[in-house]
């Protein structure tokens, strides 16, 4: 099984990433999909991600604690050559302005693709993290 972890402090508070992170909506709005669309709320929630290629990226939320800002999701199918990717992300405040984003996966995955593929996750999270503190430093 391999593992990817990133982890940034950004210069927004733990509340407003959570707030935009937590919907499981709208992430083309800080990450390089291009599309989303998500079908239900809460739990349960499935997720599909379009990318640019037009390739998509099948989801589901499997957790979500917003008295700890935390989510689980895992990726049902998708156009990478893993299986069993779990996600989990954290949000945790360091003071009332910053906070610290964690976001992680597990999967599995043949040897000769396993540095190719963390090297994907690894520089998706870290887009997603920077964007979404771009986006909520835009928007407030």
């Amino acid at each position: 099984m391999a593992n990817v972890n990133v982890t940034k402090s950004i210069n927004v508070s733990a509340t407003d990433a959570w707030s935009k992170l937590a919907t499981f909506e709208g992430i083309e709005e800080f990450s390089p999909i291009a599309k989303s669309i998500v079908e239900g709320q809460g739990v349960g929630a499935k997720r599909t991600c379009i990318m640019p290629d037009g390739a998509e990226i099948n989801e589901v939320l499997n957790k979500l604690d917003n008295e700890n800002m935390h989510f689980e999701y895992e990726i049902l199918s998708g156009p990478f050559p893993i299986t069993n990717y779990v996600s989990n992300v954290f949000v945790k405040p360091t003071d009332s302005k910053n906070c610290e984003i964690s976001w992680g996966c597990n999967f599995n995955v043949e040897d000769t693709a396993e540095q190719e593929m963390k090297s994907v996750f690894e520089g998706f999270y870290n887009v997603i993290i920077d964007s979404l503190e771009n986006l909520i430093k835009a928007n407030s």
